[in-house]
């Protein structure tokens, strides 16, 4: 009996044989030659070890190999046998979130088409925690509905996230817990003797000192006490630990900033350059800038606008592959939040050598454009040059000049640049125009500014925003578009701004969105363009929809990011844009300033790509992720403050604007840029219809709450330390 199975077996699988060719290969070949042959079956590690006929001598080797194999998710192993991962249907993903009954992964995806995320059932997760590699089986029995995320299972933790992760310290009868920030939804303990000091109510950072079988077997011990978690400057301390974010630079980059700075400008350097220091050159920053990166110039004769966008030339001082230079790309941009700055460059260069301050000699990488008189760019140059800066010029002065209501000594300070200020203005307003015209999205935020005091703050205040404001957007998006266009023409490496066109998911639910709200949007869903979107903007300009559809067109598109490829960039609806204007704050621009400093410089092409190709590439990736990090720190560190600041307001009514509708309750934005959530259980008692992202209605009184709608509402609770403020109505 045992023989005729035994035959029925050998029959239904062809048993593997090793050609004569075969002890030839080195072992990880024949190795994955028997683990293809398997195709779908596990193979016993003995039985693989025998067939790939691995030596004596090679058997170290060979379990290396596996548990190699086995780290990075290409094989899957079952007790003491192993598959190859994608015989068995099985995708690698990290999980980015969990809740106490279910998390999701993120597939892999090797640079093809984003893939929706996977959603796992909390007991199909072996206690995988966010930020772990896994392996995941696909549940393909499941039908799911459109736009639905597929089920799966974790079948295996490839690679475990070791990376530390805030949280609040939460005192229980049966002992102390971690409530997280973000991305895990359930309190994790905190292993006995190690709170380091750390108390109830404080942000903390800790890491995951045990791992159990599931997520509530895990443990984490402390590792950071920031203080109290309702002060706002202690989250954003938190904040800035998960981020790894670069607080302090290292000796060695210090060092090379001061020998820098103390070396000066030698005479010889000057001799090299384009000398512009008779023309009528000056920055205009906000009152409080230090690290000026950024000039400008004007004139104009009867028929051309000879624009001069004039930046630090900040890639003479930091060389690639200095100490500068690694701690610059390590950190890819300055960080901004609250009133504080994490700059990208020690101050002896921000502040000081690199910075352009009036009456002081600077070197400048200068774009030099001529423009026709309807603003159309007909030319332009890339030029080493030295100016000096006649005035630090100042947004809300030079706004005072430009309507009007400037006083005589702001008059006077700017008496021989205000010709220019005028000329400056004209043509700003006919490329902002064009701008438009064009089909860019004229998109409206409400920013604001912080008050800040002691650590505590104390207001908070809208951003101003005014002509002079766009007038440097403007010259920065020119000299922007050109440096760009240079390099497309030249066919040189170079690092882009690109913007892709928004993913047709998230214009699907858009147009639904404003079909409800009456607003036609029909061509949305026909290749739409950027002046379809502009058009819709335009529609409700000044109605009480114009917050929303702001908003709403705000989450709809896609974001920006820096790529060695050139897509183009369709919110501004350029074919070529990158960024050259910020070398201070930024390492993209830094990047191109290195490359164009070659290219104007005499480099063959040849000697520019062997030089930048790969150069390119990480650079663009990783500016792109600091970019992310900055921008999120700069998102949560807002939170907390805004949430602070309303946290003295408890009781207190205000009005404000409905700007999101849920089944849990609707968002309120008030005219501070402070929004908060009105629980649908605090809603007076009845029965409610939710029509997600337009109404929330009561049936029998017919009370509704609609997106957009005017409402007064009174502050009821806040959490500063999630960022979080709940209203009531008033």
């Amino acid at each position: 009996m045992a023989r005729k199975i035994a035959n029925k077996v050998h029959h239904k699988k062809k048993a593997f044989r090793a050609g004569p060719k075969f002890a030839r290969m080195d072992m990880n070949a024949r190795v994955m030659r028997v683990l293809k042959h398997q195709k779908q079956e596990p193979i016993g590690i003995r039985a693989l070890e025998i067939q790939a006929q691995v030596s004596h001598d090679e058997r170290g080797k060979f379990y290396d190999l596996l548990e190699t194999m086995e780290k990075s998710g290409e094989i899957w192993k079952r007790k003491n046998s192993v598959v190859l991962s994608r015989s068995q249907g099985l995708i690698r993903a990290q999980i980015v979130s969990v809740n106490e009954k279910f998390g999701f992964a993120k597939p892999e995806t090797d640079g093809e088409e984003t893939k929706p995320d996977i959603f796992l059932p909390g007991r199909f997760m072996l206690g995988a925690m966010p930020g772990d590699t896994v392996l995941v089986r696909v549940d393909r029995t499941k039908k799911k509905a459109e736009g639905e995320s597929p089920e799966g299972a974790v079948v295996q933790i490839v690679e475990q996230n070791d990376a530390p992760f805030t949280g609040v310290v939460v005192r229980q009868p049966q002992g102390y817990f971690l409530r997280p920030d973000r991305m895990t939804r359930f309190l994790l303990e905190i292993e006995k003797g190690q709170l380091h000091g750390a108390k109830d109510g404080d942000k903390v950072l800790v890491k995951i000192s045990t791992r159990g079988d599931s997520h509530f077997a895990h443990k984490v011990s402390v590792v950071q006490d920031f203080g109290d978690a309702d002060r706002a400057h202690v989250c954003c301390q938190a904040v800035l630990a998960n981020y790894n974010a670069r607080m302090e630079f290292d000796e060695a980059t210090l060092a090379e900033a001061r020998e820098l700075e103390a070396k000066g400008i030698p005479v010889s350097e000057l001799t090299e350059r384009m000398d512009l220091t008779g023309l009528d050159i000056f920055t205009i920053d906000s009152e409080d800038s230090k690290d000026l990166d950024d000039a400008v110039s004007l004139e104009r004769d009867d028929e051309h606008w000879f624009l001069g966008v004039h930046i630090a030339d900040v890639s003479r001082y930091v060389r690639q592959g200095s100490a500068l230079d690694l701690e610059a790309y390590r950190r890819g941009t300055s960080v901004y939040y609250a009133d504080q700055v994490i700059p990208m460059l020690p101050k002896e260069l921000s502040n000081g050598i690199c910075s352009l301050n009036p009456d002081e000699v600077r070197l400048t990488f200068s774009a030099l454009i001529t423009l026709n008189l309807n603003g159309e760019i007909e030319s332009y140059r890339f030029v080493k040059s030295y100016i000096r800066s006649r005035v630090k010029g100042v947004y809300k002065e030079i706004n005072a000049i430009l309507d009007g209501t400037a006083s005589p000594e702001i008059m006077g300070k700017y008496a021989q640049l205000i010709p220019q200020i005028r000329l400056m203005q004209q043509l700003a307003q006919l490329l902002r125009k064009r701008r438009f015209d064009r089909g860019a999205m004229n998109i409206t935020s409400n920013e604001s500014k912080f008050v800040i005091e002691d650590g505590r703050i104390k207001d908070i205040v809208p951003r101003p925003g005014g002509e002079s404001e766009r007038m440097i957007e403007e010259f920065m998006l020119t000299a922007n578009e050109a440096a760009a266009t240079l390099a497309m023409q030249q066919e040189i490496p170079f690092v882009y701004r690109v913007h892709e066109q928004p993913p047709v998911m998230k214009v699907n639910l858009l147009h639904d969105l404003l079909n409800r709200l009456g607003i036609q949007a029909d061509k949305l869903m026909e290749n739409p363009q950027p002046k379809d979107f502009s058009n819709i903007l335009e529609n409700v300009r000044g109605t009480e929809l114009e917050p929303v559809i702001n908003h709403q067109l705000l989450r709809t598109m896609s974001k920006a990011v820096y790529s060695e490829r050139n897509i183009g960039h369709f919110g501004l609806v350029l074919d070529n844009y990158a960024h050259f204007t910020s070398p201070i704050r930024r390492y993209p621009d830094l990047s191109i300033h290195r490359i164009l400093t070659s290219y104007v410089a005499g480099m063959p092409k040849e000697k520019i790509h062997k030089r930048y190709d790969s150069f390119v590439r990480s650079s663009s990736k990783n500016s792109s992720q600091m970019e992310l990090n900055a921008m999120n720190i700069e998102r949560d560190c807002e939170a907390y403050y805004k949430a602070e600041y309303m946290s003295s307001r408890i009781g207190e009514c205000f009005a404000g604007r409905i700007t999101g509708i849920a089944n849990y309750g609707f968002y309120v934005e008030l005219e501070n840029s402070v929004e908060g959530l009105v629980p649908m259980r605090d809603l007076p008692m009845g029965e409610y219809e939710v029509e997600e992202g337009i109404e929330l209605k009561e049936i029998r009184s017919g009370t509704f709450y609609r997106i957009g709608q005017p409402i007064q509402v009174k502050v009821a609770s806040v959490d500063v330390s999630a960022g979080q403020v709940n209203f009531v109505l008033a």
